[in-house]
């Protein structure tokens, strides 16, 4: 196995690339160490990306912290700024959901220090499908240095080899209780793929924020960054740079991680050794089953947490990881795979966090990254794993090897040359675990048989909670926005949505003066029977959706007259009926114009919007009844016309229609009951309503709108 035969440019990595350094960084001191020394010698430039980046965490233990330079890593870079007058900082921590946010800072304080600084940028990262995380874990020093793999600067990563439950160097900022033993892994490299990742780095930012960062015009000196005492595992190596970036936004999909790993699992001969935080995703997981259904293929041992940290990720990742383990076990039938947890304490009764996303194959393999063995880190997340490969029995294979022999000894409270004898005498690494492992204390312990249930497989069939992908809906915004014409449309919809909204309430200022003479005059009309009952004037609304939808009259006017006139209950009720009435004779219409005429009648301007209905059924008429690109009775048309099956067709209307007829309803309704009786309390439940109808618009501009800005980078 060749870095030639085994790396291959845009198909199983980014970019292959040469590094003077290389060395892997095995849990938080040690990196922390390290990226700490090789910042105090920036001369131009910090860059560092992640997935949660906390100002208040220290990155060394107090007692064998560098005198006089502050320990918190948001003290620390202020100092550094001032400490260099060219320095410019840059940090990118991803703007997590809100559930996340219980384990994160909520008001990062060093983003709070540097308002004021010209040379340092804090932004948060939310440019990424819904659902997605920015998940690379970058730093990247004058473009000369730069770490790459799974531990963020966050709360909880700083442990030591030994991960003892006590140990301090854990606890919480500002106090509180110290979390369970954390195990990851960094790699540094420097040179021309430090240069690479200080690409990536910048490519990132400019996604998030829209500001480009200059790279250095002259990248620093690796042998005054790379840090005294930090001894290099491999030297003047080509290292493969393998990314995971979602389609979005006009931005081409990557999806070197996955690709990696299957091509190196399908070139695995005797062994694969594995670290990681999950083990979920479906292509992996069978390519692993393929591997094990062979005779005499490669053993295959994963060190994995007892369970993943968090409800949100034991409900998430947990389904698929127990289906996946049991399509593995199902495969094993010469016995060839091994699973193990990391425990500790002086009864071993203490998990270990195994945060590291690490493999290493034949000892001629190794890959270092951010990316989980999960689905979303295939296609969803924004990833980056560097990897190296060497020839057999050459120097370099020998240093692969010696790296999983240190892992294993680390979990073994043993030296890695104990491993290596163990695994050389037994003939497998499984053997010479069961030969080393400590009976008490710190020891790797095998993985129950957890078998899934029937909602395991149900679920993880679906991809609903562990996605392969950009979700459909927002693959379908960028191609509904991606042209001059539809992004015309979308913002003249939102432009004129304002405008009525506006001119209502003026209306309802004006009438508040003078509602009783209105009213009257209504009732005088009755009293005469010049007007229609309450069932006469519900039927003429309804007809007047008929019509409205035939003549492409705007659908919002009428459901706010609808409101007004009817109030919220009763008149969402009719505003509904109305609506779905409308788009059946509307969809029928099309079907007797019939697709040519209609092209040529709009003069092909609404082929985007016939393109996208084609695509996903449901989800694809949700999706543009939610943004209005075109106008409503024109969708009703094309939909028709392209002849969209009938039963999907209702059901994306009502379920897309839903949100805007209930939010204007009650609108237009809560500004009846204020112009009838202007209290306190309506008063209030109006300006909720309009609040709430504010918030649904923000959404849409943020996750729709905002392409007209940013088509495409």
């Amino acid at each position: 196995m060749s870095a030639g035969h085994l790396f291959e440019e845009g198909d199983n990595c980014w970019r292959v690339a040469h590094a003077d350094r290389v060395a892997c960084l095995v849990d938080g001191e040690s990196y922390f160490r390290a990226f700490k020394r090789a910042a105090l010698d920036a001369r131009v430039s910090i860059i560092i990306i992640g997935w949660d980046v906390n100002s208040r965490i220290a990155l060394e233990y107090p007692d064998r912290a560098m005198p006089g330079v502050p320990n918190t890593l948001g003290e620390f870079l202020t100092f550094l700024l001032k400490r260099r007058k060219d320095l410019r900082i840059h940090v990118l921590n991803w703007d997590s959901p809100l559930l996340y946010k219980i384990d994160r800072e909520w008001l990062p304080r060093l983003r709070i220090d540097w308002l004021n600084h010209r040379r340092a940028s804090y932004a948060l990262d939310n440019q990424h499908p819904v659902g997605a995380a920015q998940h690379q874990k970058l730093a990247v020093i004058d473009d000369a240095m730069a770490f790459v793999g799974g531990i963020d600067f966050s709360a909880g990563r700083l442990d030591s080899r030994a991960h003892d439950p006590r140990d301090e160097g854990r606890r919480e900022p500002g106090g509180g209780e110290i979390p369970q033993p954390h195990h990851d892994i960094q790699i540094a490299i420097s040179g021309e793929a430090a240069r690479c990742i200080g690409e990536i780095a910048r490519e990132r930012w400019e996604i998030a924020t829209g500001e480009p960062i200059a790279a250095p015009t002259r990248p620093g000196n690796a042998d005054t960054v790379w840090p005294d005492g930090l001894e290099p595992d491999f030297k003047d190596r080509p290292v493969a740079i393998a990314r995971t970036r979602p389609a979005w936004k006009g931005l081409t999909e990557m999806r070197q991680v996955e690709a990696l790993y299957l091509s190196s699992i399908a070139a695995a001969r005797h062994w694969i050794y594995i670290e990681n935080q999950y083990v979920t995703s479906t292509r992996i997981g069978e390519a692993l089953a393929a591997r094990l259904r062979e005779t005499g293929g490669p053993e295959i041992v994963m060190i994995l947490p007892r369970e993943p940290s968090g409800w949100i990720e034991q409900t998430a990742m947990g389904m698929n990881q127990r289906r996946i383990l049991a399509l593995l076990r199902e495969a094993d039938h010469e016995r060839r795979l091994h699973i193990c947890i990391p425990m500790t304490g002086e009864a071993g009764d203490v998990p270990i966090m195994v945060h590291a996303k690490t493999m290493v194959i034949d000892g001629v393999f190794l890959r270092i990254g951010s990316s989980n063995l999960n689905n979303r880190s295939m296609g969803l997340d924004s990833e980056c794993d560097i990897a190296l490969a060497a020839a057999p029995d050459s120097a370099d294979a020998g240093r692969i090897t010696g790296y999983r022999d240190g892992l294993l000894a680390e979990h073994l409270v043993c030296e890695a040359a104990d491993v290596a004898a163990a695994i050389a005498r037994e003939g497998s690494m499984a053997a010479a675990i069961g030969k080393l492992r400590p009976q008490a204390g710190r020891t790797l312990i095998d993985f129950p048989r957890t078998p899934p249930d029937q909602l395991d497989a149900i679920i993880g069939d679906t991809g609903i909670l562990d996605p392969t992908g950009t979700p459909e809906p927002e693959r379908l915004a960028d191609d509904l926005t991606a042209g001059a014409v539809a992004r015309g449309q979308l913002r003249s919809a939102l432009i004129g949505l304002a405008a009525t909204l506006i001119a209502l309430i003026v209306f309802a200022l004006v009438w508040q003066r003078a509602p009783g003479e209105a009213l009257d005059q209504a009732g005088r009309l009755n009293a005469a029977g010049l007007a229609p009952s309450w069932w006469g004037g519900v039927a003429l609304m309804l007809a007047g959706y008929l019509v409205a939808g035939l003549v492409m009259f705007p659908l919002l006017i009428l459901i706010l007259a609808t409101g007004l006139i009817y109030g919220p209950f009763a008149g969402l009720a009719i505003a509904a009926a109305g609506s779905l009435a409308s788009a059946c004779l509307g969809y029928a219409s099309g079907r007797l114009i019939g697709r040519r005429r209609l092209r040529k009648l709009t003069r092909g301007r609404l082929e985007h919007v016939g393109q996208a209905l084609m695509r996903s059924g449901v989800v694809s008429v949700l999706l543009i009844r939610l943004m209005p690109v075109a106008p409503f009775g024109l969708v009703n048309m094309v939909a028709g016309a392209r002849r969209i099956a009938i039963a999907p067709y209702l059901a994306g209307t009502a379920l897309g229609l839903a949100p805007g007829v209930i939010a204007i309803t009650l609108f237009s309704g809560q500004l009846r009951a204020l112009v009838l009786d202007p209290s306190p309390f309506n008063i209030a439940l109006f300006v909720s309503v309009l609040a709430a109808i504010a918030g649904l618009w923000r959404f849409i501009w943020r996750r729709f709108a905002e392409r007209l800005s940013h088509p495409a980078r």
